[in-house]
């Protein structure tokens, strides 16, 4: 047995009656709305990511200290430290390559390094925004001992 009821309404979606023209012109509004609100990136010239980085969490058991300097011919190389007893371990220098946001962008923001450790290969995803390098550190174990693959990130400031 089916029953109507008389008041119910059917609603329905309100329209939009524009000209092409005032179209035209609220589409243009709404993206120019959009590119204000949307993160926008900072981008940074390599020299920016030039100095001595401190991990930002002092009770870190990872990586304490990002070393990365510029050679005169332009080159960058990072030394990293990571937590041992008593003193921090030196992993050693290792070349950085640089990274921008396309083909024609020089102000790079991201750089990779690579230590092969013997045991382990880390992988280092370093980028620099807003005054601070985010390093996230990628290791896999080379030496067959089935320890598990991980990953870890962390924000670093800058000491000098």
């Amino acid at each position: 047995m089916t029953t109507s009821n008389p008041t119910a309404r059917t609603l329905t979606a309100p329209r939009l009656l524009l000209a092409p023209r005032s179209l035209t012109a609220l589409a243009l509004a709404t993206l120019s709305l959009g590119a204000l609100i949307a993160p926008q990136r900072a981008l940074a010239a390599p020299a920016d990511m030039t100095g001595t980085w401190v991990n930002s969490n002092v009770t870190t058991s990872g990586i304490t200290r990002v070393n990365v300097t510029r050679a005169a011919g332009g080159q960058m190389t990072v030394q990293v430290f990571g937590r041992c007893h008593p003193n921090d371990c030196d992993w050693g220098s290792a070349p950085v390559v640089t990274y921008g946001a396309n083909v024609s962008d020089s102000n790079h923001f991201t750089a990779t390094a690579v230590y092969a450790k013997g045991f382990a290969t880390t992988t280092l995803v370093m980028n620099f925004a807003r005054g601070r390098l985010d390093v996230q550190a990628l290791t896999q174990f080379t030496d067959g001992s089935g320890r598990q693959n991980y990953a870890s990130r962390d924000a670093f400031a800058r000491y000098r």
